[in-house]
């Protein structure tokens, strides 16, 4: 086998553990999110650039008033990155933060997007239920 070939093989291994550590960090964040769930209204937003800075996911959990509970955020550029609680947007109204009245700026500019994209979700699920969807 030639050098290149062995090259060849070298990156699809190392291409094969990217995709296993990007799965289990899928799967932390679905469990660490999964008590938002029990606690009311939850979505996920997503913000940022995908290389530039990278993303950030918010889950953001609101009771039946529109009043966020709590929230969760996964940013981060590698696959070692973990969620954390957010508390900065909790006792915040849905509405203002999906209207981008209610901006934390002691966020990052990528978690403030994916909060506002959360409360959207949040909003449009809200409207779908008044209208008997």
């Amino acid at each position: 086998m030639t050098n290149l070939g062995k090259l060849f093989i070298l990156i699809g291994v190392m291409w094969l553990f990217q995709l296993w550590f990007a799965y289990k960090q899928a799967m932390l964040f679905q469990k660490d999110i999964g008590g938002l769930r029990k606690e009311g209204t939850m979505a996920v937003g997503l913000g940022g650039r995908r290389y530039r800075g990278g993303r950030a996911f918010v889950a953001l959990t609101c009771d039946e008033s529109g009043t966020v509970k709590r929230g969760m955020v996964l940013k981060g550029f590698t696959i070692f990155a973990r969620s954390r609680a957010l508390d900065t947007y909790t006792g915040f109204s849905i509405g203002e933060i999906a209207s981008g009245d209610r901006v934390v700026q002691s966020e990052k500019k990528k978690v403030q997007e994916a909060a506002q994209s959360s409360a959207k979700h949040i909003l449009e699920y809200f409207e779908r239920i008044k209208s008997g969807e």
